[in-house]
């Protein structure tokens, strides 16, 4: 483990150093706010969309989760998420970028039927990932989670490792977006599109590889500590509870005097609970102290003013067509609303009402080592690298021209046939909570990006909208914690 962190050291510090350097690449490659027009295109700015003022933006905050869903990583994602509502009563929602190995499938369709996003992060999380680990969970993930193939919009590169290939593989894909790269405070803007190539974390000779119109990049903004240090995934690890909570709260409220750019909370669930039994290991944070500080932060944060937690999909819904914070309440794409089935069908809800979800319905795929349940039938083996889709099973994958709550996969049967179907709106006046139980539907919409991809420089402006291109933040300050524990 120690040579593990080592390696990762050397090589987060040898690319920050050469991004001292390589923010000249982003001057020369500076996008034009004349030329790149919304909603197709967005320069890098810490200034809202649209020209909203501050006192009109909202405030947006990102929960993202990594890596693989199981029963216990799940558990930590719905303490955070399903406990809290926005202030149109409707509950929040998170992003939970799934790696294919080891995660049970019907819970990704859980996750997925109560309104959260699911996005892209490998197969068997390598260190480099080609074409093959980033299709083949976008396959999996499809075939036995049933996520319509235009819903899976996001990628995050493991250990955020990313390349220049990497962004061609995603827009080759019609990905939306990526999430991969770190921003520090010049930097951590709204997100923007790559028709200029990358601003923030942009390795020296890379921003030129890097230009895809209309591919959208978040950056992953860092929590400084009180010495101004750079804390990015899992910052619950690198302080006492009280202390970070500090961090958090401080960070948050510079945000929100930064042009409100986007706040996010970076998480890998497996940190957040423990094994029974298990102790401890030494100078290990507690799981549930560092859980419940989390939960103390959202709440915090949920009572300032205009906080809306939301997922990356609907953030980027929003960048596209700007909405007053005073008219965030009856905005559709944040609204909560459940389908009415009228019958338990295998699509991750309870459909019948009765507390259980998918009752008697699943299929449970044993293979020696690995056991994970599903909607969509057991293959002949495990999901693989070689074989994302083993053949097998006598159930039907959802069809593009269904979503995920209105398919049955055991009837071959879409029960939504049109854009008018029934649902119930769980929307309720500020201020009341919401039934956290009551899961939540995505209407279908695809949100893929135009996967175009041009090499070569564009011209435009000499500056970054917003942003003074010419300060130089030495990026050799970033320290191991970068890349802690980033499993």
């Amino acid at each position: 483990m120690v040579k593990k962190l080592l390696k990762i050291f050397s090589l987060t510090f040898a690319c920050t150093l050469l991004g001292v350097v390589s923010r000249l690449d982003s001057v020369e490659a500076a996008c034009d706010p004349t030329v790149c027009l919304p909603p197709k295109c967005f320069c890098p700015s810490i200034n809202p969309p649209g020209g909203l003022t501050l006192d009109k933006t909202p405030q947006f905050v990102q929960i993202t989760f990594d890596d693989s869903i199981q029963p216990n990583t799940l558990k930590v994602a719905n303490e955070l998420i399903g406990k809290r509502v926005n202030p149109n009563g409707c509950p929040i929602k998170g992003t939970y970028y799934v790696s294919i190995q080891y995660t049970d499938f019907s819970l990704v369709t859980q996750w997925y039927a109560a309104g959260n996003e699911v996005a892209d992060h490998t197969m068997t999380h390598p260190q480099d990932p080609f074409d093959d680990e980033i299709i083949g969970n976008k396959q999996s993930l499809n075939a036995f989670a049933g996520i319509p193939n235009g819903k899976i919009a996001g990628w995050r590169s493991p250990f955020l490792n990313w390349q220049p290939k990497t962004f061609d593989i995603i827009a080759q894909q019609g990905f939306l977006y990526d999430s991969s790269t770190t921003a520090l405070e010049d930097d951590a803007t709204w997100p923007y599109t790559m028709d200029y190539g990358l601003y923030n974390d942009c390795w020296k000779g890379f921003c030129n590889q890097t230009i895809h119109p209309g591919l959208f990049e978040i950056p992953m903004a860092a929590i400084l500590d009180d010495q101004g240090s750079p804390h990015l995934m899992d910052p619950y690890l690198d302080g006492p509870t009280d202390t970070v909570k500090g961090w958090l709260q401080n960070n948050f409220l510079r945000h929100a005097k930064q042009g409100k750019t986007p706040f996010g909370i970076y998480v890998h669930p497996a940190h957040l609970y423990q094994i029974p039994g298990t102790p401890l290991a030494p100078n290990t944070p507690d799981p549930d102290a560092s859980l419940k500080m989390l939960e103390e932060f959202l709440d915090w944060a949920l009572a300032q003013p205009d906080t809306w937690v939301v997922t990356s999909q609907q953030l980027l819904e929003w960048m596209k067509n700007p909405v007053p914070a005073d008219q965030l309440k009856t905005y559709a794409p944040f609204s909560c609303q459940v389908p009415k089935i009228g019958k338990e069908i295998c699509n991750g809800l309870d459909d019948n009402g009765n507390g259980q979800i998918d009752e008697g319905l699943l299929e449970s795929c044993n293979f020696n080592t690995v056991v994970w349940s599903t909607c969509y039938g057991c293959p002949s083996e495990n999901p693989s690298l070689a074989n994302p889709v083993p053949k097998g099973g006598d159930r039907f994958h959802v069809p593009t021209t269904c979503d995920t709550v209105w398919w049955d996969p055991i009837a071959n049967q879409c029960l939504c046939q049109d854009a008018n179907c029934a649902y119930t709106d769980l929307s309720k006046p500020a201020g009341l909570v919401g039934n956290s139980s009551d899961p939540n539907n995505s209407n279908g919409n695809n949100n893929n990006g135009n996967g175009n991809n041009k090499s070569g420089k564009q011209n435009g402006a000499s500056s970054i909208t917003g942003l003074n291109t010419l300060t130089l933040i030495p990026s050799f300050i970033i320290i191991s914690t970068f890349m802690q524990w980033i499993l």
